[in-house]
């Protein structure tokens, strides 16, 4: 057997693109891998795969690279620019040279599966500060809901509206954040998770609960804010 093949164990599916599993191989080379794209802003590029290996540059979300290899979870990649570097695999959405599935079919998988997640937790309870199932506030509900699918947002609600890539209301899809400015806030303070038909999911300080609710309610269509879309 080729020595290369030989050291890839197995491979499992985030966002639908195949990734493998860091945890039992040494190296996978770029005929298994094919290009990435970046899910996190300001993300450190170094010049080894480790946290001691010195910073080149940084790279923001939807940056693609073409990925090189993988040792014990990292990725080394290749920028636009020729730039050689590694980056954290976390910060990295894959897909597989050797893919025979649409890019908008494994979207479609993804964001069924972030809304399915999601709704699993309508009724907890919102707590201000929370960031776990055993109860949430806006954002951290947003943020756990989305690292469910390997998707790592920043914590604040403004922060979170920073990310991605800006959606029109009039064209919004299942999976796209949305953004308020509510009790009167003259910055974003609010954000939920858009599921389709008008309606979103998010964790409700007045409600005092994770709940859907209508952009079409009264209050949420006048505290509308904007609206980003980071699973492309």
């Amino acid at each position: 057997m080729n020595s290369r093949l030989s050291k890839l164990v197995f491979g499992v599916s985030v966002f639908g693109m195949t990734l493998v599993g860091s945890s039992m191989l040494t190296h996978v080379y770029a005929d298994n891998l094919g290009t990435g794209i970046v899910i996190g802003n300001s993300v450190n590029i170094r010049s080894g795969g480790s946290l001691s290996s010195k910073v080149i540059t940084q790279l923001n979300w939807n940056d693609v690279v073409t990925v090189l290899g993988q040792e014990n979870g990292w990725y080394n990649i290749k920028l636009s620019n020729g730039t050689v570097g590694w980056i954290y695999g976390q910060y990295l959405s894959l897909r597989s040279s050797s893919s025979t599935v649409s890019r908008g079919d494994v979207d479609r998988s993804v964001v069924l599966r972030l809304i399915d997640f999601g709704k699993k937790f309508l009724g907890t309870k919102y707590v201000y500060g929370g960031e776990s199932p055993s109860g949430f506030d806006c954002s951290g509900f947003t943020q756990y809901v989305f690292k469910s699918v390997g998707v790592n947002l920043p914590r604040m609600a403004d922060d979170q509206a920073t990310v991605g890539t800006y959606v029109d209301r009039g064209n919004l899809q299942p999976g796209d954040l949305v953004f308020f400015k509510t009790l009167g806030s003259s910055i974003i303070n609010h954000a939920g998770i858009y599921i389709g038909n008008g309606e979103f999911m998010h964790a409700s300080s007045g409600a005092g609960k994770v709940m859907i609710s209508s952009l079409k309610d009264d209050y949420y269509s006048t505290h509308y804010a904007t609206a980003r879309r980071v699973i492309q």
